[in-house]
């Protein structure tokens, strides 16, 4: 059976049951014990998750509103067919049936995708299809309905029987709308992204102009730009464009022998997954940089068909196991390409076949949405690699799926379903820190240099110096963030620890988060509590820097989902260790210089924080400087100084005890 041919033929209902009726699944015997220890496994991990609601109704694809009404789109494979949208509540009910009634006797509307605005709104997109025992492409539909039903506009492009046809659709925040599909450009039929605003006006059309093949897949990248996957003939082809139409880059012609996957990052790095070629037997990931330049691709054992990016930046990528067959795999890498854990087995006995779509939380936990060929299910698996929970719910085949705001799972297919589950415990905190670096002791606020330079990163810079994360990284933020002037001006990353209270040494949560020039920490938005998803409970809240020492309170907080204040910059919430924090005036802060981010303050010898300074400016002339976004920069100001004043040198010396060189001042964590 050729797997691949369902992520490329999802659209047509009547070919996938035909598909269907001719696979057969494996009998797999098993001694007593083990099967007694598997249904046990099975049982606890599907205590994780409910089928709320199953209707028997089928879609082809799922969207969710704010309020997490349920939209599904099919349609009436007859001449004079339309495409209906229904609208649920989250709990199932029905609340309203739509559509576009066409009069043609020879044609029929074919529904392809469904998406949701910010206003509540549904766009539509489907496909003209002349004639029935074997139906041709005619012409591109885009509809958008209002929150109630009614039809608010419906545009049919380019010409009449142009050939065109809409593979999805996507909505960005301003209620544009990006269409993916085929249309005719300078270079004939070719993959084509066409943008409307929201009162249904054409804005522009983009066309493939490199010949990277079929459209597959079309998503947002978290820079703000669009990333595109298609199939040609036993290859991959990719490209990125801007919202304004223009091109970044495109990559045609990636030799493969499965469909491949793209997701980018907030770098601007797209991560895409192809199947290895020749042979077949495993994956490789190719990360490519903001301009479509190979930055290193890497193999790995998973016949994987997609990819996505997790708030660490780091691709997680799903398929099939290894060597292919029948079942549901997930593997992630870091961020240079290096295996960081790998899940064989996520759908447990189910062997899925029909691998839809997947998609990530929050919490950088990974869903596949698939199916039995007789079901629908859906697997999950956690941020550390383990299985979270697998379900199968009655109708054939699983098609598509939404994560709701309610963290609740939507699934279409043969039919349309809830699967409840509970959402993570979340603790909040609201620290307070100051870092010696940029602090002003005459004010009592830090100096936001770095910010006014436009040097702070929109990513978290933690995983990239080799921190490993325990839960989503966090981020990234935002340049509306970053453009806040005055006391609540960012200053930089920082990263916050829970550890676990009866074990300061083992950190149960740990996330990036941003630092403002009154010392408040906040999550990436700039202005709410640090949330971290763990249960309520006693825990060491510890924060980190790169090129400051950490510190961490000296006994456990009790943390809820009550926000709790922690003021490191006040010398009455005592710290574990010895001078762990530097007493400045009235306040206290981190101690600057650890340039080389390995919890150290070293001036000579192995591993010193003066050399990297020297040799960040060039190694040779002490008097050189280097402007950016650098650890060596101890003191926060932009620019990396060996000499003169306000040089990143002095400080390393002076917090060592400022007389003898060798000298070292360890961070007080355990």
């Amino acid at each position: 059976m050729d797997v691949t041919g369902y992520f490329l033929d999802y659209t047509s209902i009547a070919a996938d049951q035909q598909h269907s009726a001719s696979t057969n699944t494996k009998y797999r015997p098993m001694t007593r014990h083990l099967t007694i220890a598997l249904l046990t496994a099975t049982c606890a991990l599907q205590a994780q998750v409910t089928v709320d609601w199953n209707q028997p109704v089928s879609g082809l694809a799922v969207a969710l509103d704010q309020s997490n009404n349920v939209f599904t789109v099919n349609y009436n494979y007859a001449l004079g067919g339309d495409i209906t949208l229904i609208k649920r509540n989250s709990a199932g009910t029905e609340l309203w049936q739509a559509f576009f009634d066409q009069t043609s006797t020879t044609m029929f509307d074919k529904a392809t995708w469904v998406a949701t605005d910010q206003a509540g709104n549904a766009i539509v997109t489907g496909t003209v299809m002349s004639g029935y025992s074997n139906p041709v492409n005619a012409n591109s539909i885009v509809m958008k309905f209002s929150p109630s039903g009614t039809l608010l506009w419906r545009q049919v492009y380019e010409t009449f029987f142009d050939g065109s046809y809409t593979k999805k659709c996507i909505v960005d925040k301003a209620n544009n709308i990006y269409v993916f599909g085929v249309g005719t450009g300078p270079n004939g039929q070719v993959t084509k992204v066409k943008k409307f605003a929201p009162n249904g006006t054409a804005l522009w059309s983009w066309f493939d102009p490199v010949g990277i093949g079929a459209p597959l897949n079309i998503k947002f990248t978290p820079d703000s730009n669009l990333v595109i996957v298609c199939r040609g003939t036993n290859a991959n082809g990719y490209a990125k464009i801007d919202r304004n139409g223009n091109g970044i880059w495109s990559l045609a012609a990636v030799n493969s022998l499965t469909t491949g996957d793209a997701a980018g990052d907030a770098a601007g790095n797209t991560y895409c997954v192809n199947g290895e070629y020749p042979g077949g037997a495993a994956s490789v990931i190719m990360k490519l940089s903001p301009t479509g330049a190979m930055v290193w691709q890497t193999p790995h054992a998973i016949t994987a068909y997609r990819v996505e990016v997790g708030t660490d930046q780091a691709p997680v990528i799903s398929g099939f196991p290894t060597g292919g067959g029948a079942g549901a795999a997930f593997l992630k890498a870091d961020v240079n390409g290096a295996l960081v854990w790998s899940n064989q087995n996520a759908d447990g006995p189910n062997m899925f076949l029909q691998h839809a779509q997947m998609m990530m939380d929050q919490y950088d936990n990974a869903y596949l949405c698939a199916g039995t060929l007789f079901a629908m299910g859906i697997c999950k698996v956690n941020s550390d690699g383990t299985t979270g929970w697998y379900v199968t719910t009655s109708s054939s085949g699983s098609f598509a799926f939404a994560l709701g705001s309610d963290y609740n799972v939507y699934v279409t297919g043969g039919g349309t379903a809830r699967l409840g589950q509970t959402a993570p415990a979340v603790v909040l905190l609201s620290p307070k820190v100051f870092l010696e670096g940029p602090f002003v002791p005459g004010i009592g606020l830090m100096d936001d240099a770095l910010r006014t330079n436009g040097l702070i990163p929109l990513n978290e810079p933690y995983a990239a110096l080799g921190y490993v994360h325990t839960g989503p990284a966090g981020g990234p933020t935002t340049a509306g963030v970053l453009s806040v002037a005055g006391n609540n001006a960012i200053v930089d990353w920082v990263l916050v620890e829970l550890r676990d209270g009866l074990d300061m040494t083992s950190v149960i949560r740990s996330r990036s988060a941003l630092v403002q020039r009154d010392g408040d920490v906040v999550d990436t938005d700039g202005t709410s509590p640090v949330p971290f998803a763990a249960p309520t409970g006693n825990y060491f809240v510890a924060i980190k820097h790169r090129n400051h020492l950490g510190c961490v309170t000296a006994v456990p907080l009790a943390l809820s989902g009550n926000v709790v204040i922690v003021d490191l910059t006040s010398s009455g919430t005592n710290t574990y260790g010895t001078d762990a924090r530097k007493v400045m005036g009235a306040w206290t802060t981190l101690w600057a210089g650890d340039a080389t981010f390995n919890g150290e303050l070293k001036y000579t010898g192995v591993l010193n924080d003066r050399d990297p300074i020297l040799v960040r400016i060039g190694g040779v002339i002490p008097t050189n400087t280097v402007v950016g976004y650098f650890g060596e920069d101890t003191n926060l100001d932009g620019t990396v100084k060996y000499i003169g004043v306000l040089n990143d040198r002095d400080p390393i010396l002076v917090n060592i005890g400022g007389v003898v060189p060798t000298n070292t001042r360890p961070a007080q964590l355990p």
